[in-house]
């Protein structure tokens, strides 16, 4: 359900029919979708997105190309990371605070997908899609190719939620200790008796401490840790096999099954086709 949406104070009755104020179209007659680099300035600027509230006839999805970015949408700022996309549909209000970035928007028609989008959603922005838009964005090609180019990009973007990872530091001194040394090096392999035995603590106290404080095991937790580093690798374009050994699997198919497991999916789905 959408949220209420109050105009700003001060805002007269004939002037709130027309808040907030609606774009012109960015997705050219024709064509399916279009997308905009944010920190560019472009001839149909008055089409594009702002510090200020407004809203678009479009969808747009909002995505990072690296790192993550912020979108004020409805009153609420949400935040998309690398590998997501926000989902607004049109006439959704919303703002950018931050053009500078390396935020992009991606103006969908809603004819090219009728029926689907009808609420803010996060969207997953695979490599093969993230890297065919950019193309798209700055390659010529006859109309008929870019079309269904276009096609293909509207149907990897998938609705489904999208896999993230939650890694919270707990309070509990021990066990944060743990979660920051893995961080850093995921592929460490000593068990929860050895850290113990550092930690001066025994190992049942230190289990029961990791599951409490974090809702997870050692080894559940220490496994999320390896996925988390597993998925940056990829997308910077990391051979899937150093990828494997850099988090501590010392084979592909070990570290393939675990990543399925984890994430549903397969690893090369994060790799930029290039690197493949």
């Amino acid at each position: 359900m959408k949220q209420l949406v109050v105009a700003p104070s001060g805002m007269t009755a004939a002037r709130y029919a027309d808040w907030p104020p609606v774009t012109g179209a960015t997705v050219a007659e024709g064509y399916l979708l279009r997308t905009r680099y944010l920190k560019f300035v472009y001839e149909d600027e008055q089409n594009s997105c702002t510090e200020h509230t407004h809203a678009h006839p479009e969808h747009v999805v909002f995505w990072p190309e690296r790192g993550s970015s912020v979108v004020e949408v409805e009153g609420d700022v949400r935040s998309v990371s690398l590998g997501q996309g926000l989902w607004v549909p049109a006439g959704t209000p919303h703002s950018v605070p931050d053009r500078v970035g390396d935020l992009l928007a991606l103006h969908i028609a809603p004819g090219a997908v009728p029926g689907r989008g009808a609420e803010v959603a996060v969207v997953q922005m695979i490599v093969a899609v993230r890297e065919l838009l950019l193309h798209l964005a700055d390659a010529g090609m006859p109309r008929e190719d870019r079309v269904q180019a276009q096609r293909v990009c509207l149907g990897l973007i998938s609705t489904e939620p999208a896999p993230a990872i939650h890694l919270p530091i707990p309070h509990d001194p021990r066990v944060a200790r743990i979660c920051r040394e893995l961080l850093v090096d995921p592929a460490d392999e000593q068990s929860i008796e050895q850290w113990a035995v550092r930690l001066s603590v025994s190992s049942r106290t230190l289990a029961r401490a990791f599951r409490v404080s974090t809702g997870k095991t050692f080894g559940q937790w220490r496994t999320l840790a390896r996925m988390e580093l597993a998925v940056r690798l990829l997308d910077q374009g990391f051979p899937v096999g150093e990828v494997a050994r850099r988090v501590g699997y010392g084979t592909i198919g070990a570290f393939s099954g675990a990543f399925s497991r984890v994430l549903g999916r397969n690893p090369k789905d994060f790799h930029p086709p290039h690197a493949q």
